[in-house]
Order: structure tokens, then sequence, then C-alpha cells
């Protein structure tokens, strides 16, 4: 290298590599204390855009479950009612078989019904107060929970699930209208009809509390699955962004120890012109 005094070559060199030094250790630190490999687009932009995409599955993912969660509870809450609607139904059977017996007599059978509207008009009040965050669960209305963000992934509560139980429909409006008969209370053979319809309604919300629980074994698994995916894909998202702090500290300690040899290279080499 000749000797000059105008352009001071080595002093250049050692300011440029003392300038890449700081820059990477700059990153270093920022990495360390963030925590994240990837802070802005220029650091991993492909990785960026992946850790990104994998995030939104993440959120639908961990909202699903909690989604899920909410139905669970639901559908509990659906089956608690039936059980309750299925004892009244029971005893509805029971007081039936009590009044066609012969030995009972004409008061004793007017109680008998008066008890069994009783019991009628308390399941038709369970199917109208049961309701889940303000939505009536014996509508025959299907409900649907979303698992995700995709307009398929969902659990379906069908309508043959959510049927209404009191009087309005199905069994129990054959039972009810049986036990509303005012003309043929005296008779065995009313009280046998009471005793066929009771035992069709309490089959009927056997059926109905069996695809509850299918439901909710259903949504169970399914929580199962959706929390190892978002787990899975949380680790994904880790290898990307987050900092590997053992190849990180090791990157800080270089790049001090390359700045201080550009440092002390710089000096030397600022000294260089004395020697003209």
């Amino acid at each position: 290298m000749p000797a000059v005094l105008n352009t001071n070559s080595a002093s250049l060199y050692a300011s440029k590599n003392l300038q890449s030094a700081q820059s990477k250790m700059a990153q270093s630190v920022e990495r360390l204390s963030s925590g994240l490999r990837v802070n802005r687009a220029k650091d991993d932009a492909a990785g960026l855009g992946i850790a990104n995409a994998l995030t939104s599955q993440i959120n639908s993912a961990n909202q699903g479950i909690r989604n899920l969660n909410d139905g669970i509870s639901m559908v509990q809450t659906a089956e608690g009612a039936i059980a309750a609607a299925m004892e009244m139904g029971q005893r509805i059977l029971t007081l039936a078989t009590q009044g066609a017996n012969g030995t009972m007599g004409a008061t004793d059978r007017t109680a008998i019904q008066n008890e069994m509207k009783q019991l009628l008009t308390a399941i038709n009040s369970i199917g109208t107060r049961t309701k889940f965050s303000g939505t009536t669960l014996f509508a025959s209305t299907a409900i649907n929970v979303f698992n995700g963000k995709e307009s398929t992934d969902k659990v379906e509560i069908t309508a043959a699930a959510l049927a209404t139980i009191g009087s309005a429909s199905g069994s129990a409006l054959t039972l009810s209208s049986w036990i509303n008969t005012e003309t043929a209370i005296t008779s065995s053979t009313y009280y046998q009809s009471i005793a066929t319809s009771a035992s069709l309604y309490i089959t009927a919300l056997d059926t109905q509390r069996g695809l509850l629980g299918a439901l909710q074994n259903q949504m169970e698994y399914s929580v199962s699955n959706i929390a190892e995916l978002s787990a899975n894909l949380t680790s994904a998202r880790s290898r990307i962004v987050d900092t590997d702090y053992a190849s990180e500290t090791a990157n800080l300690t270089k790049g001090q120890i390359l700045q201080q040899a550009a440092t002390a290279m710089l000096a030397q080499a600022n000294q260089m012109p004395n020697v003209i």
C-alpha cells in the first residue's frame, strides 16, 4: 500500500467494519431485548408472512375452543332441563297407573288428575324458562357452534336435540290431550291411555337426551383436537419468530469482540499518516 496523506484507506476499512459490527450488535441487542427474531419485515419477510398466517389460525382455533365450551354449557343446560321433565313424566306414569286401579274412588281420581295437570304445567314452564344467554333452547331450532374461521367448521346442535318438550307438540301434546279430558276421569281406560302416552313421552325424552349427550361428546373431542392443533401451530410460529437466546447471545459476544477490535484498529489506522 503506498504511503499517502489525503486518503487513509486503512481507516476507511476499519471504520466500515466498525459500523458493521455495531449494526449486528444492535440487531442482537434488539432480538435479545424483545424476545423476537423477526421484529420487522426486513429481518425475514417470508418468515413474517408465514408467522402472520399461523397467528390467524391460532387465534381462530383458540376462539373455537371458547365457542365449543359455550356449546357444551348450552347442551348441559338443555340436558338438565330434560332430566327434570323426565322425572315429572315418570311421576305422571306412576299416577296414571295408580288411577287405573279399581280401588280408586272418584274423589281419589280427581286428585290424581289435578296433580297430573300441575305436573304438565310445570313441564311447560321448564320448556319456556330454559334459555342460554337469552336464547330459548327448546324451540325446535338448530344452533350452530363454530369451531374456527371456516364456514364449514362447525357443530350443529340439531332441531331434534332441541325439540319442544312441552305440550305444544309431539308425545307431550298427546299426553296433554288425555290429561285435560274432563269427561272420563273415572274410567280405568282413561288412565291406561295416559300411562301409554306417558311412556311414549319418556321414550321421546330419552331419545332427545341421547342426542344431546352425543353432541356433548363430539364437542369435547373437538376441544381436545383443536387444543392440540393450537399448541402445534404455536410451536411452529415460535420456531420462526422467537429468539434463540443461545445463538443470539453468541452473536452478541462476537459482535462485542469485533467492535472492540475494530475500534482498536481504527485508532491505529488513524495514526498511520504520522509516518509520512
